[in-house]
C-alpha cells in the first residue's frame, strides 16, 4: 500500500517509515502538519495516512504564534474526500480516540507504535465490510441493467 506520514516530529516520521518499509509498503510522502498532509494526499493519493492528533510545529508570522492545523481537523477534511484514504491516528494520547473515531478513522494507536499493532490495522483496512460488498454488488447490478440488451442494425442490398 502506498502510504503517508503526517508527523511533527522528525524520530517519528522516521520509526513509523521503517515499520511500514519493513512490513512492505511505501512510503509516498510525508508532512509535518495537517494542511500540508491535504496537500500530499491530493498530490499522491495514498492508500492510508498515519496521522498525529496533535502538533507542537507552530509558525511565527508577524509576531503571532500560528498553530498548524491538527491532525483532528485533518481528519474531518479528509472525511469529505471520494474516495478517501483510510485515516490510522498515531499519537501519544489516548483522550482524543472519540473523536478519531468520529472522523471515520480506522485505527488509532498508540506511541510508540508497535510493529505488531501496525501490522495488524494495516490488515484490518483492506478488508471490505459487509456494507461494502453489498455496495459493489449493488453498482454492479445496475451496470448491467444500464446496458444495453438489443442491439439493431440496418443492411443495405444493391
Amino acid at each position: 500500500m502506498d502510504i503517508l506520514i503526517c508527523d511533527d516530529e522528525p524520530l517519528a516520521v522516521e520509526r513509523l517509515s521503517r515499520l511500514v518499509t519493513q512490513l512492505g509498503h511505501d512510503v509516498v510522502a510525508t508532512a509535518q502538519h495537517g494542511q500540508e498532509a491535504l496537500q500530499m494526499v491530493q498530490q499522491f493519493e495514498p492508500d492510508v495516512i498515519l496521522l498525529d492528533d496533535a502538533f507542537q510545529h507552530r509558525k511565527v508570522k508577524a509576531g503571532f504564534q500560528m498553530p498548524e492545523m491538527d491532525g483532528l481537523t485533518c481528519a474531518q477534511h479528509l472525511s469529505q474526500y471520494n474516495p478517501m484514504p483510510a485515516i490510522i491516528f498515531c499519537t501519544a494520547y489516548d483522550e482524543h480516540a472519540l473523536q478519531a473515531i468520529r472522523s471515520q478513522a480506522k485505527g488509532y494507536l498508540l506511541k510508540p507504535v508497535a510493529k505488531s499493532e501496525l501490522q495488524s490495522v494495516l490488515e484490518s483496512v483492506t478488508q471490505l465490510t459487509q456494507a461494502q460488498v453489498s455496495n459493489i454488488e449493488k453498482k454492479e447490478l445496475m451496470e448491467e441493467k444500464n446496458q444495453r440488451q438489443q442491439i439493431a442494425a440496418k443492411t443495405y442490398r444493391g
